[in-house]
């Protein structure tokens, strides 16, 4: 690996790790059912990091921005007209359904 890729593997580990802290109260792991926290998010925006880690820029940038929208207050999602669980399935469906797929053939 080179030493870019470790840069834009930091800089998607920070920005899911921001938007997991953003609203620790509401966020998508509390909605979930976990108990919130840091330590929670950290692992969450690891895992998701690692997930990322050889896609597409567009692919990345898109898990960014739904992660985003997914972990916002209730009222800042919803000026877009989509319910936060909507944006959450899209995220995990761009993470996991290439995994899978990947495994599967």
């Amino acid at each position: 690996m080179y030493p870019l890729h470790y840069a834009k593997l930091a800089v998607v580990f920070f920005l899911l790790l921001v938007s997991m802290s953003i609203n620790l109260e509401d966020n998508l792991i509390a909605r979930v059912g976990m108990p919130g926290g840091y330590g929670a998010a950290f692992l969450v925006a690891v895992t998701m990091t690692v997930l990322l880690s050889g896609r597409s820029p567009a692919l990345v940038a898109l898990a960014i921005i739904f992660s985003i929208n997914a972990n916002m207050p209730m009222d800042f999602s919803l000026n877009f007209g989509i319910d936060r669980d909507i944006y959450c399935g899209f995220m995990v469906s761009f993470l996991i359904v290439p995994f899978i797929e990947r495994i599967v053939d």
